[in-house]
């Protein structure tokens, strides 16, 4: 057995030893820990770019240079033979690398010295992979597709009349074209933006606006259509394009003529009443009405007004058919007016030439 003042110096030298190789143990980790304070973690990425051991400085230098190559690239939207290039800059598109460097280099500072130590002596880290948030100004981005929009819009142009004296044609329908899915569009490009994708291009397309009015639908609104010849004192009748009857008239005199234009049905009456106007040519008539059917009423049997006071109707002078002889209307026989009356409706095209 030894003897006691022998264990008790044996004891202070264990301990001795072990305090002493402690604080060797605690020191090496402490030198670790500092030799990586201002580094990033040795198995760290951002954005899949490799930045283990870098100082902050230097990987928000490489990150800033390979991710900015890629994110600062211009998207094109290729449309049938139109593209159209917006540019990263004029969306707005900007990365927050200063970010992604700060959580990176704060995923290695965790835990207490001693396990920080410990990881770089070991080699234990973890690898990270920090991700760089790309933000866009989304209404630069839909301004962009707006444009695009109003470009390839085209209205589509409904199926129209075409008059002459002697024919009634049809314009044929055109349909227009309008964006697909604009929503979509503007949702697909600020994604394109916001990725490091190598693919810097969009495929849109157009579609089809029909037009509300075509041919058919255009002769089953209003078949009908009548022209008149001031020089040939004919009123022709059109029926779905093709001519049914020719009616003699009188029309406005030299002094009075009928006016010329494209105009429509206005008004539709059973022997009408005779508002005079006030003109030297109505004496002392002007201003009066004169009921329908009465003796001085010229206005006969039907009235089919076109043109405000000026219109159709039927006459008792049928002496003056075939000539200029009127105020400006129309006359007719009164078998005729009465049968015009009847093929006609309210908005009836007119063309008076």
């Amino acid at each position: 057995m030894l003897p006691t003042t022998l264990v008790t110096r044996i004891a202070i030298i264990v301990s001795a030893v072990f305090v002493a190789l402690a604080g060797v143990c605690f020191g090496t980790l402490a030198w670790a820990d500092a030799s990586t304070d201002d580094k990033l973690p040795a198995r760290a990425k951002i954005a899949g770019i490799d930045v283990g051991g870098m100082s902050k400085q230097a990987a928000l230098q490489r990150v800033g240079k390979r991710l900015g190559s890629l994110i600062t690239r211009p998207v094109t939207i290729e449309l049938a033979d139109h593209e159209y290039t917006l540019k990263a800059k004029d969306a707005g598109v900007r990365a927050d690398v200063e970010g992604a460097v700060e959580r990176a280099y704060g995923s290695g500072r965790e835990g207490s010295f001693i396990t920080r130590g410990w990881r770089e002596i070991s080699g234990e880290a973890k690898p990270t992979d920090e991700k760089v948030p790309i933000a866009v100004d989304r209404s630069a981005v839909n301004a962009f597709v707006g444009r695009i929009q109003r470009k390839e819009r085209r209205a589509p142009v409904d199926a129209s009349l075409s008059l002459t004296l002697t024919s009634v044609t049809v314009k044929e329908a055109k349909p227009g074209r309008r964006l697909a899915a604009r929503d979509a569009l503007v949702a697909r490009l600020t994604r394109r933006l916001t990725s490091n994708t190598e693919d810097r291009t969009i495929r849109a397309r157009t579609v089809e606006v029909k037009s509300k009015v075509t041919e058919d639908e255009l002769f089953d609104k209003q078949s009908s259509a009548v022209t008149v010849s001031r020089d040939q004192r004919r009123v022709r009748l059109f029926k779905r394009g093709d001519l049914v009857k020719t009616y003699t008239v009188a029309v406005g005199s030299a002094e009075y003529p009928s006016p010329t234009g494209h105009f429509a049905v206005q008004t539709k009456q059973v022997n009408p009443a005779w508002n005079v106007p006030t003109s030297s040519w109505a004496g002392s008539l002007g201003g009066q009405t004169i009921p329908g059917g009465a003796p001085n009423n010229p206005l006969v049997a039907r009235w089919i007004g076109f043109a405000g006071s000026v219109g159709f109707h039927g006459t008792k002078s049928s002496g003056s058919l075939g000539t200029a002889a009127s105020h400006g209307c129309v006359r007719m026989d009164v078998d005729d007016v009465i049968d015009l009356f009847k093929r006609v409706d309210i908005g009836t095209p007119v063309l008076v030439a």
